[in-house]
């Protein structure tokens, strides 16, 4: 489900559904600021509950691999916990008020966690209140970032959030030191794709065409204010125009004229040839992670997260340097020069 901002200050939004088998269905949902975790725990008969068929076709679904039948199933839940746990929602996560704001990141990661399990009692499903377990919060990042550039550390709490662009904090504009940035979070759900991207841009920045390629730069790191562990990247913030063109997949061919169009192709297909010459391959290539500078008019590439987007990458091309020629292939086609 999408977020939800049906009255002033509500925001709703569901982020993880995790099951075991015989474990039954965890919904992680963030609610105005505040991280609910709802439950769906089998139990001995679950005759008569709303939960048990949910649960056993959840599981049958994810044992099968039938992401149509899961989504299903998924939808299924999400709604019910949305009409059932709106009552209990608003009262221990009311609105947030109009105009405020997060005051750091760590507050957007770290949002205070309230657990609820979903039960059927008499006939009438219920969200009863449990206490939340520590092993249920999300582990830290496994892995260190190599700090070799010397790039300046500021603690979660140091860092004021703008805009909360993806997830819960996964990506986000931020302002640092009175300079607005990107942050890319590895916490709590991506750690991996902030890796990469962190080892893509350190290598560019230490190579011969750091100057020619256009990416955001590195310009320090995100330490946790709870333990000093690196828990994400801040990168250079590219002006755009969010209004008309906000990422290349925004272009409208019948609009923008040919050559302007021409010239990003070209830009694209020669900081690709570059990147494969140093031994970077950008992933998960596509318009949506080309930028155009509000000032200059120049394509900038995005993203080196890794993974692969069906339509733009085929699957066993993802994270090759096959998978980006067929993307800049795609991405010139779609620009119709």
């Amino acid at each position: 489900m999408a977020a939800d901002e049906d009255q002033a200050g509500w925001e709703y939004c569901v982020v993880q559904v995790d099951s075991g088998c015989g474990d039954g269905v965890s919904v992680t949902i963030i609610c105005n600021g505040k991280r609910i975790v709802v439950d769906f725990l089998p139990i001995d008969s679950q005759d008569g509950t709303i939960e048990g068929p949910l649960i056993e076709r959840y599981e049958a679904a994810c044992l099968d691999e039938d992401e149509e039948e899961e989504e299903a199933v998924q939808q299924e839940i999400e709604d019910i916990i949305y009409d059932v746990g709106r009552p209990i929602f608003a009262r221990l996560a009311p609105p947030v008020a109009t105009g405020s704001r997060l005051a750091n990141l760590h507050s957007l990661l770290y949002p205070e966690t309230l657990s609820l399990r979903f039960a059927t009692i008499n006939g009438k499903a219920e969200m009863l209140e449990q206490d939340f377990h520590a092993e249920q919060n999300y582990p830290l990042p496994p892995i260190k970032i190599n700090n070799d550039l010397g790039l300046p550390k500021y603690s979660s709490k140091d860092i004021q959030v703008l805009e909360n662009i993806q997830g819960q904090g996964e990506i986000t504009r931020v302002l640092v030191d009175g300079e607005k940035r990107c942050c890319k979070s590895g916490e709590p759900f991506n750690w991996e794709a902030v890796e990469r991207e962190f080892d893509c841009l350190r290598k560019i920045a230490r190579s011969q065409h750091a100057l020619s390629i256009r990416i955001p730069k590195l310009t320090g790191l995100v330490t946790s204010a709870d333990n000093g562990q690196t828990i994400g990247i801040l990168e250079e913030y590219i002006p755009i125009d969010l209004k008309d063109l906000p990422t290349l997949r925004e272009v409208d061919t019948s609009i923008v004229a040919h050559s302007r169009r021409k010239k990003w192709a070209s830009q694209i297909r020669e900081m690709v040839d570059l990147l494969h010459e140093i031994g970077v391959v950008w992933g998960d290539g596509k318009p949506h992670n080309v930028l155009i500078h509000r000032d200059t008019d120049d394509a900038w590439l995005i993203d080196f997260g890794g993974s692969w987007t069906d339509g733009w990458v085929d699957e066993e091309l993802m994270e090759t340097p096959e998978g980006d020629e067929q993307a800049v292939g795609r991405i010139v086609d779609f620009l119709a020069v």
